[in-house]
């Protein structure tokens, strides 16, 4: 029998709603779809009522995807695999790292390479309000996604498991990066670039309005070049470099990019992919799950079909039917129930779950005590590590922050680490850096060092006339006596210098 699912992708501007069935292992089928302007509509309400006046999106189950805005990710190292272990730790490790109360926060992790995980955290209020919301006009809600990672789930399963990339759903006014590693995804960013950008640039190069640059952009009747295109897509493409050079700094990412996979409304706009060509010498591939998946089309909507704009939509119907491969934040309290139960089966499930609550609640205490023997042994190992790490000349520990205290304490009447010998703290020394530097000369430091009365800092510019311009600026401090320039030499990409600073204090 087949199985259909509403796929709902809801965005900061428009909904995208596709109906699709699945039968069996081939004949996959897009049987309806639909694009809604939230603000034309009135609001995300009266948007959901409008699409359930259409009898081909009323009382299915739904599928939603949210966008990333919503949602909160962190990273995490945990020492073991297991499922259990990790949702009863994971807490403990979330607590500091999220801005919002635990019990008011759904979560959900993704596995990547070295024991990592990748956590994604959402409102309660959220999920609470989009079910009802989404249940009250449509059909129930069986999964509460993420657009990017559903549509990235999708991708990886015909990707080469050890390449890496980045998967770029560019929207209207942002684009979700989803970076891929080891068939693994290991970071989401949001990237303030999108269509409505590129819209304003060519109404500029052209001199006409808004609305109508706009038209010329969707039929593709637009100069070559344009001076103000080429610039926003440029600066796409840098923000986009330095995202990835951040992450392979941190150890998040260990290789550039293999492949740069594109979807959104203007992923055809041509100067946006010789840009991304020419930046990273490498040629994106715009999806189009459609071909991808070898999915079928309804005859009447199949001329209408724009895949570009209907991916994100077409892979939340999707996730419906794949592994656990992306998140689900509808568990918990907020599990989907399945509604075909029978009155029997349910009674059987009740004693299931009635004798799983008793034989818990009789181990309670066994369990809870022995984890939290386990923690404790961990952090005393974890303490020991770091005290030994960083005070391995002495004899014994005793009481440890007392320890490292008292040495800290000598470093700093040693060292002077945290003030020079006129009482400049280290932070107004770098907010006088920074104030001095231009930001014309796109500095990156690198290292900084300050003892006693001078100042160490290694750092890199676009070409060696910034070092003697940076030098200069720095002369111009009431704390500095003097700036000297040590080494200089090209890094290793040959398109920027590396260069020592020394600075002596007045």
């Amino acid at each position: 029998m087949p199985q259909t699912v509403l796929g709902l992708d809801i965005g900061q501007s428009t909904i995208k709603a596709v109906v699709f069935t699945k039968k069996g292992s081939t004949g996959d089928r897009i049987l309806a779809f639909e694009t809604l302007d939230i603000n034309a509509c009135g609001g995300i309400e009266p948007a959901l009522k409008k699409l359930a006046e259409n009898k081909s999106f009323s009382k299915i189950p739904c599928c939603i995807c949210l966008p990333l805005a919503d949602v909160m990710f962190r990273q995490v190292n945990l020492p073991f695999h297991d499922d259990n272990k990790i949702r009863k730790t994971l807490a403990f490790e979330l607590e500091p790292l999220i801005p919002l109360p635990l019990d008011e926060v759904v979560t959900d992790y993704l596995t990547i390479p070295d024991d990592g995980l990748f956590v994604a955290a959402l409102a309660r209020k959220s999920v609470r309000d989009w079910v009802e919301k989404v249940e009250e006009n449509l059909g129930s809600v069986s999964i509460i996604d993420i657009s990017s990672t559903a549509l990235a789930a999708q991708v990886l399963t015909d990707r080469i498991p050890s390449s890496s990339g980045v998967i770029l759903d560019i929207g209207a006014v942002s684009t979700a990066a989803v970076f891929y590693e080891n068939g693994a995804i290991i970071q989401i960013r949001s990237l303030a670039f999108g269509g409505n950008q590129i819209t304003q640039a060519l109404a500029r190069d052209m001199s006409v309005g808004e609305d109508e640059a706009e038209q010329l952009k969707i039929k593709a009747n637009y100069p070559a070049g344009s001076d103000n295109v080429d610039s926003v897509c440029l600066h796409f493409c840098s923000e986009l470099k330095n995202t990835i050079e951040y992450m392979k700094l941190n150890g998040a990412l260990q290789n550039d990019p293999a492949h740069i996979t594109i979807t959104g409304g203007c992923v055809l706009f041509v100067p946006l992919q010789k840009q991304l060509e020419k930046y990273f010498s490498l040629q994106p591939v715009v999806l189009d799950l459609v071909r991808l998946k070898q999915l079928e089309i309804e005859k009447n909507i199949e001329h209408k079909y724009s895949p570009q704009i209907m991916n994100t939509a077409c892979a939340a119907a999707m996730r419906a039917f794949s592994g656990r491969k992306s998140f689900n934040f509808r568990q918990g309290e907020f599990a989907a129930k399945n509604a075909g139960l029978s009155i029997k089966e349910q009674l059987k499930w009740v004693a299931v779950v009635a004798g799983i609550i008793f034989l818990m609640a009789a181990v309670n205490q066994f369990l809870d005590y022995r984890l939290k023997t386990q923690r404790l042994a961990g952090i005393k190992k974890q303490i020991s590590f770091i005290f030994k790490k960083n005070f391995p000349e002495a004899p014994v520990m005793i009481d440890p922050v007392q320890q490292l205290q008292t040495k800290l304490a000598e470093n700093k009447k040693t060292f002077g680490f945290f003030e020079g010998t006129q009482n400049i703290p280290v932070v107004d020394l770098l907010k006088e850096i920074s104030d001095l530097i231009s930001a014309s000369h796109d500095i990156v430091i690198n290292n900084f060092q300050y003892e006693n009365i001078v100042v160490s800092i290694k750092a890199q510019v676009k070409n060696i006339d910034d070092v003697s311009a940076v030098k200069n600026e720095l002369l111009q401090s009431k704390h500095f006596k003097d700036v000297a320039i040590g080494s200089t030499s090209l890094a290793k990409d040959g398109g920027k210098v590396d260069f020592d600073l020394r600075i002596e204090l007045k």
